[in-house]
This record gives structure tokens, C-alpha cells and sequence, in this order.
């Protein structure tokens, strides 16, 4: 097993080993500095552990794409028209995305195969390092192309539904099983806040090495702690913030603009912070980090505060996880219509009757 991984008991799996500024870096760094070394083991490791990080992204996009579009059918859409949309969006968007043209599962396949080369003892590190290029290649390809036709079919919502139907989309449809089966794990009820707040600043660098987030897209982001919370910052992230900015290498334009045409949100809602400007890809992040848990809990487990339209060059995302529950600022709650629970309200699912009770001026149960 490589240094840089070790088991976890609360995930039940092998993670990445060390503390926040060791996370932050995207794990092909951490391949590159083993293959450069010549660590054999090592590198295999962490080629292995690289390929679990996308797949977990790979798989929830199956997930989205099926709910998405089982959304639109339920909503109405016949299967003809649903299919043409979707035949428009990849021929608008084939220009910039040569993983359009390609096999979905035959590109995860050759992802797979070209970290499979990096863990052969026989071929030469150079060989090696172009193998891991080609995988980081064909994963960027493939992400960034599902990620705006993803985009794409949220815009379709819209246009089909109006704007509030986006939440009931990602609640019904799309996020709301994966929380109540997810984020089981953030609540104080079922595991203490020490080690609930700890697995989601990891699982948020987790999830942003799969993602290939950050500006050399490769998983390296920023983050900062001080006594009372540990905040992830990225410009932009490698899903909804680079489609709203474009990608110069793929000579994408931002979503929202010529030849897209796939705007951000128009209106304020409280699954947009009570913000205009956000993309409905972005939305599902107050869902999944604050609507759901704050009526769930009594408290938002990641706080979030994405970008907007239009941007600027001061644009970035962050997710802050606070070390105290109790210590999240009033706003946090403000800015999605909710009420902060008074100290006097237990949080937690557990609490939840009794939480209500309190903060509607009534009796405890």
C-alpha cells in the first residue's frame, strides 16, 4: 500500500493520508511525484485509487442522466421529443466535445486501461507518465462533455417547467434518494460531529480530485482553516463554475452565451441562495448542502457560497464546514428562508419534532 493512502474505518475503504494542505493537491500530483521517483508500488496504488475517485463522479452522472430524463417523461415530455432535445444539445455542443462522438462506456474503458498501464512494472516511466496523461485527457473529455449536456437538460427543465421546477426535480428526482442515503452519515443523531464534520471537508476534496476541479484541472484546490471552520475555495470547480465560465482550451464559450444559449437562472429562490445569476447545475448544491439538511438536522453541513452572473475575475466558489454545528452564522439560514434553531433546540433527526416545536413557540412533544 502507497504512503499516501491508508484505511478508514468510518468509509470502510482506502483513502488519502494526510491533512487538509496534502488533500488539497489532485491526486495525478501525487502519481506524477511517484512516478518520477520511480515508486513502482507506490504510483500503482494511487493509479488505482485515482480511477475510484472518477468512478464515483462516472456513476452519479449515470444516476443524473436517468432521473433527468425520467423527470421530463414524468413531467409529460414524450420519448421522440425528449430525444430530439438531446440530439440538439450534442450536436451544439460536439464542436468543443470530441467525447460527444464517442462510446460512453468505451471511454471509461480506455480511462480504465490507461491507468492499468501505469501500474505495469515493465514499461519505462515515460511511458507510464503518458499513459496517466492520456487517462486525464479522456476523463477530462468525458466529465466536462457530460457536465454541459447535463447543464443543457436542466435548461430544458426550465424551459419546459419554469425555474421552480428545478428543485422539485433535484428533490424528487435526482439528489433526493442519494441524501437521504448519503447523508445519513452528517448527522449528529447517527454519528458525532467531530468525525461527521471531518469526513466532509474530505469527501469535498475527494469529490473535487474527481471532478478535476481547480484551474490547472487536475484536482488541486485552495482551502483555509482557522479555529472555527475549514473552507475549500475553487476557481473554478470542474463542474458548474467551468461551465459558467467557458474552457479557452476547448475553445468552449461560457454556457449562457453564443451559440449555447443555455442561461443561468433568472430569478431569486431560496434553492439559489435567494440569488440571481446562479446555474441550475449550481443549484443542486444549496439543495444537497442546506434545504435538505437544514430542514433534516437543523443545521447546513457544507455552506456554501458559489458563483454568479456575471462574472468576474474575483469569481470563485467555496464550501465551509464549521467545527461547531452551533457556531454557523445566522445568515446561513436567512439566506434560504429558514431560522437558525435557537441553543435550546436539540439538532439532529433525532431532535427534529422537538426542534420544530421549539422554534414554532410551541410545547416540546
Amino acid at each position: 500500500m502507497a504512503d499516501d493512502l491508508i484505511y478508514n474505518d468510518t468509509l470502510g475503504r482506502l483513502i488519502r493520508s494526510g491533512g487538509w494542505a496534502q488533500l488539497s493537491e489532485g491526486t495525478p500530483r501525487l502519481l506524477r511525484r511517484a512516478l518520477a521517483r520511480g515508486e513502482q508500488d507506490g504510483a500503482a496504488a494511487l493509479a488505482e485509487f485515482f480511477l475510484s475517485e472518477m468512478q464515483v463522479v462516472y456513476d452519479i452522472y449515470t444516476q443524473w442522466f436517468r432521473d433527468t430524463r425520467r423527470y421530463l417523461l414524468d413531467k409529460g415530455m414524450e420519448p421522440d421529443a425528449l430525444a430530439r432535445c438531446e440530439r440538439e444539445i450534442r450536436d451544439k455542443l460536439s464542436p468543443y466535445h470530441a467525447a460527444i462522438s464517442r462510446d460512453r462506456a468505451g471511454t471509461w474503458t480506455d480511462i480504465a486501461g490507461a491507468l492499468a498501464s501505469v501500474c505495469e512494472t515493465a514499461r519505462p516511466a515515460t511511458a507510464k507518465s503518458a499513459d496517466l496523461d492520456r487517462a486525464i485527457s479522456l476523463w477530462r473529455g468525458l466529465h466536462d462533455s457530460e457536465v454541459d449536456c447535463l447543464s443543457a437538460l436542466f435548461s430544458l427543465v426550465v424551459a419546459q417547467h419554469g425555474e421552480p421546477s428545478l428543485r422539485e426535480m433535484y428533490e424528487g428526482w435526482v439528489i433526493g434518494d442519494w441524501f437521504a442515503k448519503r447523508y445519513q452519515r452528517f448527522d449528529v443523531s447517527k454519528l458525532p460531529w467531530e468525525t461527521a464534520q471531518w469526513l466532509l471537508i474530505y469527501l469535498g476534496f475527494e469529490g473535487h480530485h474527481g471532478h478535476l476541479s481547480g484551474i490547472d484541472r487536475d484536482g488541486t484546490i485552495d482551502f483555509f482553516e482557522d479555529d472555527e471552520k475549514v473552507t475549500l475555495s475553487f476557481a473554478p470547480c470542474g463542474s458548474g463554475g467551468r461551465s459558467m465560465q467557458g474552457e479557452v482550451r476547448d475553445g468552449l464559450p461560457p454556457l449562457s452565451e453564443e451559440p449555447l444559449n443555455w442561461p443561468e437562472l433568472q430569478g431569486a429562490h431560496d434553492f439559489t441562495w435567494n440569488e440571481t445569476g446562479i446555474c441550475g447545475y449550481c443549484a443542486h448544491c444549496c439543495i444537497l448542502h442546506e434545504n435538505l439538511p437544514i430542514a433534516a438536522f437543523g443545521y447546513p453541513v457544507r455552506v456554501t457560497e458559489p458563483p454568479k452572473a456575471p462574472l468576474t475575475g474575483d469569481s470563485r466558489c467555496s464550501w465551509t464546514v464549521y467545527k461547531n454545528p452551533r457556531d454557523i452564522p445566522d445568515w446561513a439560514y436567512t439566506r434560504v428562508g429558514r431560522t437558525k434553531p435557537p441553543a435550546s433546540a436539540p439538532l439532529g433527526s433525532s431532535g427534529r419534532e422537538e426542534r420544530e416545536a421549539i422554534m414554532a413557540g410551541g410545547s416540546t412533544p
